[in-house]
């Protein structure tokens, strides 16, 4: 009979009991290290999808836990129905009378009468116009001249004598170059609603000719961007033909310009800027404006973007670092109430408002506090960098603290880059410039733009200008 198995010595017993321990740690470790593998998966899904699907670009991720309802609030702003036309404006009458019940056909009593107005667009025809001109031959120059009425914008004739009028032309380049349309989807509306038929290479070599004569536009736009005294500038991707290129923007509160470059380079910005530009630019943290030729620059760097990388940096981190963002945070929010509050910039209690401010970013940013966190050593770094241009617009009152202009100037292109594939050509790249350039600026200046580029367009009109009188 065989003896029992005795039992382990007492030391023994301790150290089986830690192991199965140990291994019970282990275990609910690897299964919480198990469950965030597959967390961070699904983020980095989730953002490969968004990186390639740019359909909701600026979309938070998370819902808010309580979103505002939609529409005006009560109290804010003015309600105001349509305005009922005057008996001048209406230019036609119809009558529905009631001689019976259209459910039973029994008499009606007590009937009255109720007034609608219905407006509506005619019935559109195209004005045809004959011009008839005359040609000689001048023994003083020893060549042929040519007559033009004032309203004619070509002297072709023969072959070339049908061609597309000013408001056609001027009405087309708005719904491509501005508001994004196609040429194929513009030649449909040209021809069901206006019974015009146009091909897309037609509206094209009409935007390219409109281009060439608005080109002046162009250059003076460029000379007053560079009088101005602050110019938003930010760039984004576009193609020529199968190279890649940029679409840069620059403007302002009067003023948008548009460039399109196979580069990306600060020589962009001294193409269009100039060397000696005296203003504020407010960018980004962008490489191409850290430039030695723009070192003497004053600038002003974008706190929209920077706010939203400090939002990040509080979400992903702990401790000192989560601290150190939030802290970042909460001082150019007050900076920006700041600005949005003050009333005269010169004011002694404004000045220390501001002084408080800079030596709040001082202490926050000194190189001598520790940073054991990368991240937060990297952005704290930058910051020391950029210190010039944080706060700049404190002391400007036109120096807006965000890029958001420059940003919201470059929305109108994103339809017509996915629609369109960019531009074909240099000269189609050029006209796009040229033509988004002057339409941009029309509408920030109220100016009527369908006006505004037939008189461009007619060999009779005064040519038009953005320059001041």
């Amino acid at each position: 009979m065989n003896d029992p198995i005795p039992p382990p010595p007492a030391d023994i017993r301790a150290q089986l009991d830690h192991l199965q321990r140990e291994v019970q740690q282990l275990r609910a470790e690897n299964q919480r290290l198990r469950a965030e593998n597959t967390a961070l998966r699904q983020q980095l899904a989730d953002a490969q999808r968004a990186a390639k699907r740019q359909a909701a670009p600026f979309a938070r991720g998370q819902r808010k836990a309580d979103p505002q309802r939609p529409g005006r609030k009560a109290g804010q702003g003015r309600f105001a129905s349509r305005a009922t036309p005057t008996p001048e404006q209406v230019t036609e009458t119809k009558f529905a009378p009631l001689p019976a019940c259209p459910h039973c056909g029994g008499e009606v009593c007590a009937r009255r009468e109720h007034e609608q107005f219905q407006i509506d667009l005619p019935p559109v025809q195209p004005i045809i116009t004959r011009f008839v001109s005359e040609s000689g031959y001048c023994p003083g120059c020893a060549r042929r001249v040519d007559a033009a009425h004032p309203e004619q914008i070509s002297t072709a004739h023969g072959a070339a004598g049908v061609l597309l009028g000013p408001r056609v032309k001027a009405l087309a380049a708005d719904l491509h170059h501005r508001l994004g349309l196609s040429y194929g989807k513009i030649g449909e509306l040209l021809r069901e609603v206006f019974g015009l038929p146009v091909t897309r290479g037609g509206l094209a070599q009409a935007d390219t000719r409109l281009a060439g004569q608005a080109r002046y536009l162009y250059d003076e736009l460029r000379a007053l961007l560079r009088a101005s005294s602050v110019a938003h500038v930010d760039e984004t991707g576009w193609r020529i033909g199968v190279l890649s290129a940029w679409l840069w923007v620059f403007t302002n509160q009067e003023i948008t310009l548009y460039t399109i470059a196979t580069s990306r380079g600060h020589e962009v910005i001294l193409n269009i800027l100039g060397r000696e530009f005296a203003g504020v630019l407010v960018a980004d943290c962008f490489a191409a404006y850290d430039a030695a030729a723009l070192e003497e620059w004053l600038q002003q760097k974008c706190v929209a973007h920077l706010l939203r990388e400090l939002r990040e940096l509080a979400e992903q981190k702990r401790g000192a670092a989560a601290k150190f963002a939030v802290d970042l945070m909460t001082l150019l929010r007050d900076a920006l109430a700041l600005k949005a509050q003050a009333r005269d910039l010169r004011a002694p209690g404004y000045e220390a408002a501001a002084n408080r401010l800079e030596e709040r970013l001082e202490e926050l940013i000194a190189e001598r506090r520790g940073r054991s966190d990368p991240d937060q050593a990297r952005l704290a770094a930058r910051l020391r960098k950029h210190r010039p241009d944080i706060l700049r617009f404190l002391y400007w009152e036109e120096v807006e603290a965000t890029n958001n202009r420059a940003e919201r100037g470059l929305r109108p292109a994103v339809p017509l880059r996915k629609t369109g594939g960019c531009n074909r050509t240099p000269g189609g790249a050029e006209a796009h410039a040229i033509l988004m350039s002057v339409l941009a600026t029309c509408r920030q200046r109220a100016i009527p733009i369908l006006d505004f580029l037939i008189r461009v367009q007619q060999c009779g009109a005064v040519p038009p200008s953005f320059a001041p009188a």
